[in-house]
């Protein structure tokens, strides 16, 4: 009896280590470089906990010396009373300058940041850098925010990464692409099998993809979260909906006049609408709503 109750306080003991690990997690680096932690006390974070990107897949320093002078841009994290700001130091001169900040790129209600890196392994050519933003929400699912981040061309958030699902034909993984154009591709793959589809999306109202302008808190995280409630009009026979843009083949389903749907443009196309039923992405003719 006394071996099973050993047995059972030992389950419970790992148990909880597994969850307060989870609430504990955190991956993220300090800032360790003297000139960089002064540019930012002088413009206002002094008494801010700072963080620096860390390197994904070595042992790297991303704020020495060495390595700051291979790049002309340079990404911080900064928090303090439950803010957190992404700050961006642009080289000048040879000398580090502050560029801008943001108070809602990278932060948004129910995440808690818990790793912020970079791609490591750059080259003197290189003129982007790859930046990441790790997520966990209050159910402990996992997001992942890409920031391309250039010296030369525009930078700007490129994509969010959605907590996986296990399936029977394999692990399902969502990913919102921005294209700077300010529209959306969903994109679903499946590995451990062969499905992949994506769907491009026009949304209603516009999205700004760049770090002055990006607010995380309003990123969709879903394909419902764009779409908008319509009527079928001027369709006597009713609005055929199909798996794909293209009126071949037989339609899944009929909407009939005067019923509504959940609808959103569909990118590159006047012609056809995505209509968004039961998480099922369908296409039926644009002229049948109002």
């Amino acid at each position: 009896m006394r071996r099973i109750c050993a047995l059972v306080f030992a389950l419970c003991m790992l148990v909880s280590c597994a969850y307060a690990s989870v609430e504990t997690e955190e991956r993220r680096t300090p800032l360790s470089n003297n000139t960089l932690v002064k540019i930012l006390n002088n413009n206002g974070y002094k008494g801010w906990t700072l963080y620096q990107p860390g390197s994904r897949e070595t042992e790297t320093n991303t704020s020495s010396k060495a390595f700051l002078r291979r790049i002309g841009i340079y990404p911080v994290v900064a928090e303090k009373d439950g803010e957190t700001h992404l700050v961006i130091l642009r080289k000048k001169g040879g000398d580090w300058k502050f560029q801008l900040a943001s108070d809602k790129a990278v932060s948004r209600d129910g995440f808690r940041m818990y790793d912020f890196s970079m791609d490591e392994n750059i080259s003197s050519e290189s003129e982007t850098l790859y930046i990441w933003f790790d997520y966990a929400d209050a159910g402990d699912r996992r997001y992942s925010l890409e920031l391309d981040l250039s010296d030369t061309y525009s930078s700007y958030f490129r994509y969010l990464e959605l907590p996986g699902e296990d399936t029977d034909d394999g692990r399902i993984y969502r990913t919102i692409i921005m294209n700077y154009l300010r529209d959306f591709d969903f994109e679903v793959s499946c590995f451990g099998g062969s499905y992949r589809e994506t769907v491009g999306v026009q949304p209603w109202k516009t999205h700004e993809f760049g770090i002055g302008e990006f607010s995380l808190a309003e990123m969709p995280l879903s394909l419902a979260d764009l779409t908008k409630q319509a009527v079928v009009k001027n369709a006597p026979d009713g609005a055929p909906l199909y798996r794909r843009p293209s009126e071949t083949g037989e339609p899944i389903a009929v909407l009939h006049e005067g019923e509504t749907a959940n609808i959103v443009r569909l990118e590159y196309s006047d012609k056809w609408m995505i209509v968004y039923m039961q998480d099922e992405v369908y296409y039926a003719r644009s002229a049948v709503f109002e």
